[in-house]
């Protein structure tokens, strides 16, 4: 009979710990379309944590139990959406090759002309949102430079100093390229950006860089 007590309190716990992650998991997408929208109207600086509470019908404590503030709101939703680019254009085998960085290098462009596109309020996003676009592919391409069959003795320079230097080159140009109002097309700017990094990664990626 103790068993069966404890099974059904084991069930009750694991019930209601699903139901508040439900909840949580709700609340957090409520607070950033509110977020979105909000700064689509007026602007990010504009925008208060009493703001973004208030279009999604919280309090400010259900907004700080989950984001410190609003710039970490900012920073989540700047990841995903990149994230969701990647992801939409890389398939699941996506590694080291110069044909997934050619598809990284056009989903971070496409990235940067959507913020860039012309819509002033926006330009108070920038620094934040650079540093987002940065880590992010630093963070992918060391985890493609993990996947590469090649001792650590094997690398030049270590991995994780080619990862971080193929994502600087690729966010300053396209910030630079954003910048200017895309005086280049994206596939020709995604072709230089190519260039540029093949140059490196094929001469530091023990046994050279795979198609």
């Amino acid at each position: 009979m103790s068993t069966d007590m404890d099974a059904d309190m084991d069930t009750s716990v694991n019930t209601a710990a699903y139901q508040r992650d439900r909840r949580s998991r709700r609340t957090v997408r409520l607070l950033k379309q509110s977020f979105r929208e909000l700064v689509e109207e007026k602007g990010f600086e504009a925008v208060t944590v009493r703001d973004i509470a208030e279009r999604a019908d919280v309090n400010r404590g259900t907004f700080y139990a989950h984001f410190p503030d609003k710039y970490g709101l900012l920073d989540l939703v700047i990841r995903e959406k990149l994230q969701a680019l990647l992801g939409a254009r890389l398939g699941p085998d996506a590694g080291w090759r110069r044909s997934d960085l050619r598809l990284a290098i056009a989903a971070a462009l496409d990235h940067f002309a959507d913020v860039y596109s012309g819509c002033r309020r926006r330009e108070s996003l920038h620094p934040l949102f650079e540093q987002a676009v940065q880590q992010e592919l630093a963070a992918l391409f060391g985890r493609w430079l993990a996947a590469v069959p090649a001792p650590t003795e094997a690398w030049p320079v270590p991995a994780e100093t080619v990862a971080s230097a193929a994502s600087w080159a690729i966010f300053g140009a396209a910030n630079e390229w954003a910048r200017e109002k895309q005086a280049v097309s994206a596939e020709d700017m995604t072709d230089r950006l190519l260039a540029v990094v093949l140059c490196g990664a094929a001469a530091l990626t023990p046994g050279g860089l795979p198609d």
